[in-house]
């Protein structure tokens, strides 16, 4: 776990570190002064304690770029005016520590940190998993354990469900990552969720529903081992 201690007081940042050191013994701490120097490092922080009032970039401008980059990880704001806090929502700040800190604050909130950093790199479960699409005119959060199958046609993925279809551009091979090991792509064109398979042979699988679904001869055998793990989990899972 990377912390990162960014604020313009090289003392304010010794104290801090020192103190993160004995809440977090096994991370690795890093000290910056400013948010250029702390743009500038290829490496994201998991965890990031900024300081919002630095000459230069501040806090709130450093903390907007470091998102617009696409960092996704725990952002604690700390301040000495507590009125700022109004203007961290829209950066998606876990906390906002007001100066001076206690250590029993600072403690309390570091563990609640790496606690929710521990909840978001764990895998979702495969019944959590979901895709965010657009069709049309129309953002669509689709649940993929309700998804049938997918396929491509021409140039766009067909999502089928018992609901219905639903189409949009998007690459197949990007949903087959998404989906977890209850799926198989069993052809080029075609993405099956194997919860919903009711026969198969070595030319054809048929799912709830009745739709007939083509098996590249190339992926019978990659087909059928990962058919018979997907059926294990399941009578594992049961018998738990």
């Amino acid at each position: 776990m990377r912390i990162v201690i960014c604020d313009d007081e090289k003392r304010i940042c010794s104290i801090l570190k020192e103190k993160v050191k004995e809440i977090c013994p096994y991370a690795e701490v890093i000290t910056y002064t400013s948010g250029e120097e702390l743009l500038l490092d290829d490496i994201f922080p998991d965890l990031l304690l900024l300081d919002i009032k630095m000459p230069g970039m501040n806090g709130m401008d450093t903390a907007k770029e470091l998102r617009e980059k696409g960092w996704r990880k725990i952002l604690i704001f700390v301040t000495g005016e507590e009125d700022r806090v109004f203007d961290s929502f829209d950066l998606h700040a876990f906390h906002f520590l007001v100066k001076p800190i206690t250590d029993e604050k600072l403690k309390e909130v570091l563990k609640s940190a790496v606690s929710e950093l521990e909840h978001m790199e764990k895998p979702p479960a495969d019944n959590d998993r979901y895709i965010d699409i657009r069709s049309g005119t129309s953002h669509i959060r689709l649940k993929l354990r309700k998804l049938l199958y997918a396929e491509v046609f021409n140039r766009k993925t067909i999502l089928h469900t018992r609901e219905g279809n639903i189409e949009y551009y998007g690459q197949l091979s990007a949903l087959e990552k998404l989906a977890g090991s209850d799926f198989y792509r069993i052809h080029r064109s075609y993405l099956v969720n194997m919860k919903y398979i009711e026969r198969y042979d070595k030319a054809f699988v048929t799912l709830t529903g009745g739709d007939s679904i083509p098996i590249a001869r190339r992926e019978y055998d990659g087909f059928l081992r990962a058919y018979m793990e997907y059926v294990q989990r399941k009578v594992l899972s049961c018998e738990a």
